[in-house]
């Protein structure tokens, strides 16, 4: 395996407010699911040797759970852990993203599992026609500043070296305190990057998506 890829992903979000809004989001469960299925599609159709990691956390129904299981190639549903949902439902999208994250790289870690490059994408993102696959393998680690702000990183989508893995985990860990005061994913997600020796800024990496508390239309 070449490419490993890692979705963030709550199909059915709760009624409950985030930090900087009190609409989670403004899509349906439906909805989410769809642009969900678009996510799992143009990794497919652009992404070549690909394992696909999906973490969800919904009650998923019959359907759901078929088609997920049969489009990625694992799907690791934290709703099964009733613990976690203060953590991934909180009023800290930060702490959502993170705690996702950090139960995906430990588990690359403790099973062994190998790759050469590590993706994220935020369910309901889509990788769109700008998406250059050969270009961005082309650099260890690939990132979007937001507004041109190395501090601020975009988090919808992102490269990193296989090399980064553990560091990263521990740098989640690490910044646990900061999540759970809502600081922003994209703000702390950047302090790990400034990090890197071999970092790539791209103005456009390729991806596009709705934002779920807006409807906004992103495409970087």
């Amino acid at each position: 395996m070449k490419n490993f890829v890692l979705i963030t992903s709550v199909i059915n979000t709760p009624q409950k407010p985030l930090s900087y809004c009190k609409t989670r989001s403004i899509y349906s469960r439906e909805e989410r699911f769809l642009q969900l299925k678009q996510t799992i599609s143009s990794i497919r159709e652009k992404i070549i040797d690909v394992f696909i990691f999906l973490v969800e956390c919904t009650e998923l129904t019959d359907e759901e759970n078929y088609f997920l299981n049969k489009n990625c190639d694992y799907v690791m549903n934290l709703w099964k852990d009733p613990s976690l949902h203060s953590n991934i439902f909180s009023r800290s999208k930060s702490l959502g993203e993170g705690s996702m994250t950090i139960y995906c790289l430990d588990y690359i870690i403790k099973n062994n599992i190998t790759f050469e490059n590590f993706f994220k994408i935020s369910g309901r993102y889509y990788l769109n026609d700008n998406f250059n696959y050969n270009n961005i393998i082309s650099y260890p680690n690939v990132v979007v500043k937001i507004q041109n702000d190395p501090d601020n990183i975009n988090t919808s989508l992102y490269k990193l070296s296989f090399n980064h893995i553990l560091e990263f985990k521990q740098f989640l860990l690490n910044s646990i305190t900061r999540m759970i005061k809502c600081e922003g994913y994209e703000v702390i997600f950047a302090s790990f990057v400034n990090t890197l020796n071999e970092l790539t800024y791209f103005e456009k990496i390729g991806v596009s998506g709705l934002i779920a508390v807006s409807g906004d239309i992103i495409n970087t």
